[in-house]
Order: structure tokens, then C-alpha cells, then sequence
């Protein structure tokens, strides 16, 4: 048989060849066809969105007046306890805090506007930001539904902890290097991309501990990316590497504080690892527990032992499994890249006790926020992926689905921003949550007699300040308001007895002498009255 001749036509106008494809042209054509199919990137509409959704829920917690309370026995950035932001910048505070945090509270200071509305303002432009960068990011990995996850992210519940209580913006700060980081790497186009991976993984080092995972999670974006891997595939990492772990030695030789650390047992370490892991892990998927601060069941199952303490790192395993017997496909190391990134970025927030405004142990979801991106952007995309794989069918269960989503936390975020908005309706909430604690009671009873709010009667008001009173007995300005309202009550015993017991253990003003002067002259007491007036005679001739 003859070989088939290939037919050859010439144009009329240049006569150049026109020659059907060939069979090498064949793997060209479906290149493109699978560029065609790679996930969209957001247009700018889809940013806006994000911005206004953001700025939208989040407004309610700009009405709040409640800043750095008083009422706060813990320390939650070393801003409190410096003068001048110089002293971020000393080579002791380097090692052991945020300088770039610390610098921005002092800095805000100078805005001539309400300092916890320009406070909480920042946090949240910063917040979007950090979903801006995480867009991008998962973008540049090509995964499906990048925008669903920036947008989850961006208006998730568990971040208002982060935005609203005054001290943690270091992990929106800490979680905008690290993202920043993985972007600059993960696109890799040149020499400044990896100048720039250098410069922002050792800023974030510098800001936060969780930043010192990034070269392992760099190593699992090469992975990912790569098809056929190579030992040299990874020579990038290698000085990323070397540069953090010369950072930890670094930073550790500063002799930051270990206190905690060293009164608990491995044990116990386990044990509150465990529960924190637990309590994270539900916050990320299942929101539905709003609070400021969540109590620590200190009687938890996973207190029976070191071994129930590991189990909610174990219930992990079983995905690893799958992931090994799977490991050449793109899906299998897609998940690896973001199952161990939250691991990884998780694991310091696991290790730290949070601490309930007493000081006594609490969850506190700060701790989850610089992981929160990755859980969440691992369960989307790989649900994404599974509804558009089935076709025209997939995307429109998708859309559904998706807005059912950020219908049901728009209004689990919205409701929480706005309870904690007003002082009153917070710091009540705190005290049903914390029946035992009696700063909260104490912040409101200041805050409605700041404000004259009558949320509460004279009877409720005497019963909260003598709960108060029996634990903290030291707090004369209570004592002399509880006495101020058993007058106004008309119970003058009870006014008499706090009103003895003000002018016996203290050394009051002139001016609390002096009222306390009319109501013994009221009770028929002269002779104390006179007593009380002269106190206040020899006060003012010792003035």
C-alpha cells in the first residue's frame, strides 16, 4: 500500500503553505485546553465585595468604648507596661515581643479620633488584607473556590477575638508576613521574589513563633506544584531553613519567660494541648459557640490520660493514610499542603494557655486566628473541587450551597459583633458565662454609672456589689456606692454599717467625710458626725 500523501494548499495572496496539524501539535492543543480549565482568578468586583462584606459586619464593634480595660488583670501586650515606643526596638524586646504590634499602638495614639475606634479600624483593614493575601495565594496555587475560602475566611466568627480585644494584633500582623511570604515563593518568577521570601519570613519570624513553619510549608507548596519531583526541586528551602532555625536559636538565647511552661507537668501539657487542639479544631469548622473568652473544662475526657490527650491530633491520622497511599496525585498533595500547614500553624497556639481576664485558664481564639486561613481553605477547595468535578450540575450546587454558607455566618458573625458592640450588653454576657468572676459585674456596675443606664434596679444592683465585695473586700469605691444606694433604698442600717466600716478601715477624702458627716447627722448620730467632721478638720490643717 502507497502512503497517504499529505495535501498542500497555497493561499491566494502569499502562497505560503497551509499543512493540516500534524501529530505533534496534539499535546500543544491539550495544554490548552487544561490552562482553559484552571480555576478563575476574582475580578475586582469580587474584591469589593470582600471589602465591603467585611467592613459591613464588622462596624458594630468601632461603637464600643472599651479599650486596655482596667478591669483586665492580664497583660496582653508588653505596650502596657512601656513608656515610649523605643523601647519595642531594644535588642532584649526584639527577642521576646512584637516591635512592628507595639510600634503601631503607640503610633495610633496620635490620630486625633476615639483611640478604640481607630484601634479596632486598623485591625480590621489589616483583617481584610490578610483575606486579600490569602486570596491570592490560593490563587496562585490554582485551587477551585479561592474566592469562597478568602470570603469564609474573611467573615468568620472565630476572628472577632483577634479584631475586638485590645493586644492581639500581632497575630494579624504575624498571619500578613507569613501569607506575604508564601506568596512571593509560591509565584517564584525571580531573583526579587526570593529576596523578598528572604526579607518577610525573618520579619515574620521576628512577629510571631508560628512563622518559623514556613520553610516546611514551602517544601509542601513544591511538592505540590511539582509533577515530577527532584531533590533540587527544594534547594530554595534549604537557606529559608537554615535562616529560622539560625532565628530560634537566636531569639531563645534572649531568655524570654518560661514560667508556665515549667509549673505544668508533661502531662498536664498534654492534657491542655489536647483540649486546645479540640477546641480550635471545632471553632474553625463548627463557629456556633460565640464568646470573648470560653471556659476550660478542666474535667475533660482528655484528662484521663496522656494518651486520651493525644486524640484529637490523632483523629488526623486516618487522612495521612489516605494521603500516603495517594501521593502522586494532585488532589493527595493538595490536602498534605494543607493539612500540614494548619498543623503546623497551629501547633504554637496548641502549646499556650490562654487566660480569662482574672487571670484564670480560658480558650482564647487569637490563638487560632494565624491557622484559621488554612483549615478553612483546605475544607472549601476540596469541596469545591468534589461539586465542579460533577459538571454544569456541580456549579450550581456549589453557588447554592456556598450562599447557604455565608448566609449562616454572616448572621453568626453579625450577632456576635453586634452583643459584644455595647459595653452593657458584653460585659453582662462575660458575667453569665463567668458566674464566678467579679470583674466583669464590676466593669458593668462602672459602666452604668457612667452612663445612668437603668439596666439594672437598686435590689439587683446591692446584690452584685456585695458579690463582689465578699471577694474583693479591698475595693472601697464599690463599698461606697453599695452604702450610696442602701440609702437611696432607704435601708439605713445596712448604709450605716458600710458607711462605719468605710471611715474605720480606710482614710477617706473630705468630700466622702462630709457625706458621710450628713447621713450620721440623718440617723441621729451627732456625736459620730461631729467625730467624722473633725477627721476631716485635721485632714485639711495636715494639707
Amino acid at each position: 500500500m502507497s502512503e497517504p500523501q499529505t495535501t498542500e494548499k497555497r493561499t491566494p495572496r502569499t502562497g505560503s503553505l497551509i499543512v493540516p496539524p500534524s501529530k505533534n501539535e496534539a499535546p500543544r492543543k491539550r495544554r490548552k485546553r487544561s490552562s482553559a480549565d484552571a480555576p478563575p482568578r476574582a475580578r475586582l468586583r469580587a474584591y469589593f465585595a470582600l471589602i465591603v462584606l467585611v467592613i459591613l459586619i464588622f462596624s458594630p464593634l468601632l461603637n464600643s468604648d472599651v479599650l486596655w480595660s482596667d478591669y483586665d488583670s492580664v497583660e496582653r501586650s508588653p505596650f502596657q507596661s512601656m513608656e515610649s515606643w523605643q523601647q519595642a526596638w531594644t535588642l532584649d524586646s526584639i527577642r521576646q515581643n512584637d516591635p512592628i504590634t507595639i510600634t503601631s499602638y503607640f503610633l495610633e495614639q496620635t490620630i486625633p479620633l476615639p483611640a478604640p475606634a481607630v484601634h479596632r479600624g486598623i485591625n480590621i483593614l489589616l483583617h481584610i488584607f490578610a483575606a486579600i493575601l490569602l486570596l491570592k495565594n490560593l490563587e496562585t496555587l490554582k485551587f477551585p473556590a479561592a474566592f469562597s475560602a478568602a470570603l469564609i475566611f474573611a467573615l468568620h466568627p472565630a476572628t472577632i477575638q483577634t479584631l475586638f480585644w485590645a493586644g492581639y494584633r500581632s497575630e494579624i500582623v504575624g498571619l500578613i508576613f507569613i501569607l506575604s511570604a508564601l506568596f512571593f515563593d509560591s509565584r517564584n518568577r525571580n531573583a526579587r521574589d526570593y529576596t523578598a521570601t528572604i526579607l518577610l519570613t525573618v520579619i515574620a519570624c521576628l512577629i510571631h513563633p508560628a512563622a518559623f513553619s514556613i520553610p516546611l510549608i514551602l517544601a509542601l507548596v513544591i511538592l505540590n506544584q511539582e509533577r515530577h519531583i527532584h531533590v533540587q526541586s527544594f534547594n530554595r528551602v534549604l537557606p529559608l531553613l537554615c535562616l529560622c532555625l539560625f532565628l530560634a536559636v537566636w531569639i531563645n538565647s534572649g531568655g524570654g519567660s518560661t514560667e508556665t511552661a515549667e509549673a505544668l507537668s508533661t502531662t498536664d501539657r498534654l492534657n491542655h494541648a489536647g483540649q486546645n487542639m479540640a477546641h480550635f479544631s471545632r471553632q474553625a469548622l463548627v463557629p456556633i459557640n460565640s464568646a470573648l473568652f470560653h471556659r476550660f473544662d478542666t474535667g475533660a475526657n482528655y484528662q484521663i490520660g496522656a494518651q486520651m490527650s493525644l486524640l484529637p491530633f490523632l483523629l488526623f491520622v486516618p487522612f495521612f493514610i489516605l494521603i500516603a497511599f495517594n501521593i502522586r496525585k494532585a488532589w493527595s498533595r493538595a490536602i498534605l499542603l494543607g493539612l500540614c500547614a494548619y498543623l503546623l500553624l497551629i501547633a504554637f497556639g496548641t502549646s499556650q494557655d490562654g487566660q480569662f481576664i482574672d487571670g484564670k485558664l480560658a480558650h482564647e481564639d487569637h490563638y487560632l486566628y494565624v491557622a484559621l486561613p488554612m483549615i478553612l481553605a483546605l475544607v472549601i477547595t476540596a469541596l469545591g473541587r468534589l461539586i465542579y468535578n460533577m459538571g454544569v450540575a456541580g456549579k450550581s450546587l456549589w453557588v447554592m450551597a456556598c450562599s447557604l454558607l455565608l448566609f449562616i455566618e454572616i448572621a453568626i458573625t453579625g450577632s456576635f459583633a453586634y452583643s459584644i458592640a455595647e459595653p452593657a450588653r458584653m460585659w453582662t454576657a462575660m458575667s453569665e458565662r463567668w458566674p464566678n468572676a467579679w470583674q466583669p459585674q464590676a466593669a458593668l456596675i462602672d459602666h452604668i454609672e457612667e452612663f445612668e443606664d437603668p439596666l439594672f434596679t437598686n435590689s439587683q444592683l446591692i446584690t452584685m456589689l456585695e458579690t463582689i465585695l465578699d471577694k474583693r473586700p479591698d475595693l472601697i469605691d464599690k463599698r461606697k456606692q453599695l452604702a450610696r444606694i442602701f440609702v437611696a433604698e432607704g435601708q439605713r442600717t445596712n448604709a450605716l454599717r458600710e458607711y462605719k466600716r468605710i471611715l474605720r478601715e480606710t482614710h477617706p477624702d473630705n468630700e466622702f467625710l462630709e457625706e458621710a458627716a450628713r447621713f450620721l447627722d440623718k440617723t441621729g448620730l451627732s456625736w459620730d458626725a461631729t467625730k467624722t467632721r473633725e477627721r476631716k478638720t485635721k485632714t485639711q490643717e495636715h494639707l
